[in-house]
């Protein structure tokens, strides 16, 4: 990861562990959304927040692009790589007229590491898991705790090799 991580380009997202352990397998490259988010774009990092049972944030990537699209194309184009079964794909977006989704790359997966919601809290003082996203800013992070880590990932994007073990969580 070449740019530098301010805290005016980090996007922290909630993702349901079913769906994160396809994305830390690099078997999900695109992260669905029902509204796109309007201060980050391109190169911009993410943090990837797990959800209940879980309670961890398991990694850090970069926004590829966002993708904004009527359902039909969207599922059309980019079905394949939103780690979702068409008919949950239609039910997720019955009622919308577009679908937008976040390309992510160069994943970085830290789940490993265990970084729980009391973990999170040294680093983020002010940490609240949101409903599906939100902006870290930077009176809301010691960055000496988020430094040590992201020291502690290594620094190899996650392959796209479905080989790689399923992730166990706590339930």
């Amino acid at each position: 990861m070449n740019k530098e991580i301010s805290p005016e380009n980090i996007l922290l997202i909630s993702v349901k562990p079913e769906f994160a352990e396809k994305i830390m397998r690099g078997e999900k490259t695109i992260e669905l959304r029902k509204s796109a988010p309007k201060k980050v774009d391109r190169e911009d990092y993410i943090l990837i927040y797990v959800t209940s049972p879980v309670k961890e944030l398991w990694g850090i990537c970069k926004i590829n692009k966002i993708i904004k699209d009527n359902p039909v194309n969207f599922w059309n184009n980019h079905g394949s790589k939103t780690g979702v079964s068409e008919s949950q794909f239609k039910s997720y977006y019955k009622t919308n007229k577009s679908a937008f989704g976040i390309e992510l790359k160069e994943i970085r997966n830290f789940s490993k590491f265990s970084i729980e919601l009391k973990h999170l809290k040294k680093a983020f003082p002010k940490f609240m898991p949101p409903q599906t996203y939100s902006y870290v800013k930077s009176n809301q992070i010691n960055f000496g705790v988020l430094k040590q880590i992201l020291n502690k990932i290594e620094d190899k994007p996650v392959a796209n090799n479905s080989s790689l073990p399923v992730i166990n969580y706590k339930n």
